[in-house]
């Protein structure tokens, strides 16, 4: 095979590295170029890169759909999703092809293992950029959720309505949590002392956001929990972890800390508020507007799905295009703020009808499965970088998908390019197939590197 083959794919990796690093630390307003009455989609241009690297070296991107079954499910997704998204095309415009950002960003999931098989040194090359830019997000993170509040009176990106401040809470909880799985599963030079020192402003992060967002907090207890049980003395670690939450929100209570800026929605950033968000996960009665939240979206969710029945599609799904929210009354036609349920696994429901829905949990299904005997076998065979990036890959997906209930995260390009990516990560370095011998070494074989097991 020619050398110069499937250089596009060293180009889409090396771009969409640059691009979750941007999103990672800018959130939304990294999501777009703006240029005078052209906004251009930074994640649409890397994955159309990426369509064009898998048009002009075909086998690279064919070969590990063909040999991994769960690149038929995947697949399968993504054709319904096109079926029910044509028709719409025709009605509602750009509308809906908008709306089928549901589905059509699964294609980051397709393209980074043929990125991977062409030039397997790209993913030590992405976590090394994720572990050069770890302190800059652990500096800047609990600063830019603090100053989120004032995203309307902050500069805009350059022709765009959109706050150089725009940050949602669940994005850096993820944030947070990918870097905290990396310092632990892939510690590199760092002392365990170094790692503990670092590992709290990332739990400040995570404590931050959870006053503001439940969901987000749900999604990274979720993906905590997955990554502790790959480790070593789980029950150790966890313990620690805990120890420190309690004792410095207790410290916090004791002193009534509050970060004397407001919150988003009128929730403060103090500790009585991450008490109160806690406590309301529970199921008992929330203060100030945190029950009415939950009732409100309760009755959004309820509303689209008692329509779905009644126009019959709850098989096939609404399709792409109408403002579903709008529909049922919830948002005046032209306000453009939500188009969904404001959960994502309900938006699919909606939109792709309990076929969508059956094909979602298949494929979620699939993943996890192989995810988890792909970890233990990659265990007993000491390969144990491959091991530690597919627990990261499990932890993010998990996080992601859990908070997804709360936030339609799923419709963005920041956390969804993030998620498929993952995706496609996991299912390359847990592999049995070798998908081009003479193209493709072991990722440790390769660098000469071994990193230890936590």
């Amino acid at each position: 095979m020619p050398s110069s083959s499937g250089r596009l794919f060293v180009l889409y990796g090396r771009s969409l590295a640059f691009l979750l690093g941007g999103y990672l630390l800018f959130d939304r307003a990294f999501a777009y170029l703006h240029l005078p009455g052209s906004p251009l989609f930074i994640g649409e241009m890397v994955l159309g890169l990426g369509v064009l690297a898998a048009l002009a070296s075909t086998r690279y991107f064919v070969v590990p759909l063909r040999d991994e079954p769960v690149f038929a499910l995947l697949l399968a997704f993504v054709f319904w999703g096109l079926i029910r998204t044509l028709p719409g095309v025709g009605t509602y415009g750009l509308d809906a092809v908008r709306d089928a950002a549901l589905w059509y960003y699964c294609l980051f999931a397709f393209l980074i293992p043929a990125a991977l098989a062409r030039s397997p040194e790209l993913l030590d090359q992405m976590i090394a950029g994720l572990q050069r830019i770890t302190p800059w997000l652990l500096v800047w993170l609990p600063l830019a959720l603090v100053l989120t509040p004032f995203a309307d009176v902050a500069p805009k990106v350059p022709f765009s309505a959109v706050s150089v401040l725009s940050r949602k809470p669940g994005s850096a909880a993820v944030a947070a949590l990918m870097v905290l799985g990396l310092m632990w599963l892939m510690p590199g030079k760092r002392s365990a002392r170094s790692r503990a020192l670092w590992s709290l402003p990332a739990l400040l992060v995570i404590a931050l956001a959870a006053t503001q967002n439940r969901g987000g907090l749900l999604g990274v207890m979720a993906g905590g929990a997955i990554g502790l049980t790959f480790m070593r003395h789980p029950l150790r670690l966890a313990g620690r972890v805990v120890l420190v939450m309690v004792v410095g929100l207790g410290v916090a209570s004791l002193l009534s800390l509050q970060v004397p800026t407001p919150g988003v929605q009128g929730r403060a950033y103090s500790a009585s508020q991450l008490i109160a968000n806690v406590v309301s996960l529970t199921g008992k009665d929330s203060p100030g507007n945190l029950g009415g939240t939950v009732e409100g979206r309760q009755d959004l969710w309820t509303r689209i799905l008692d329509k779905q029945v009644k126009d019959g599609h709850l098989v096939d799904g609404s399709g792409f295009g109408q403002n579903l929210a709008a529909e049922v009354g919830v948002y005046d036609e032209g306000k453009e703020t939500l188009r969904s349920p404001h959960n994502s696994h309900l938006h699919i429901t909606a939109r792709l009808g309990l076929v969508g829905l059956s094909l979602w949990i298949a494929l979620w299904a699939a993943w996890f499965w192989r995810m988890i005997a792909g970890c233990r076998r990659l265990t007993r065979q000491g390969r144990h970088t491959e091991r530690q990036v597919a627990v990261l890959s499990l932890m993010v997906c998990t996080a992601v998908l859990v908070s997804s209930f709360f936030d339609p995260q799923l419709e963005g390009p920041q956390i969804a390019a993030l998620l498929w990516t993952m995706f496609g990560i996991g299912v390359t370095v847990t592999t049995i197939r070798p998908w081009f011998p003479g193209v493709r070494a072991e990722p440790e074989e390769a660098t000469g590197q071994r990193r230890a097991q936590p």
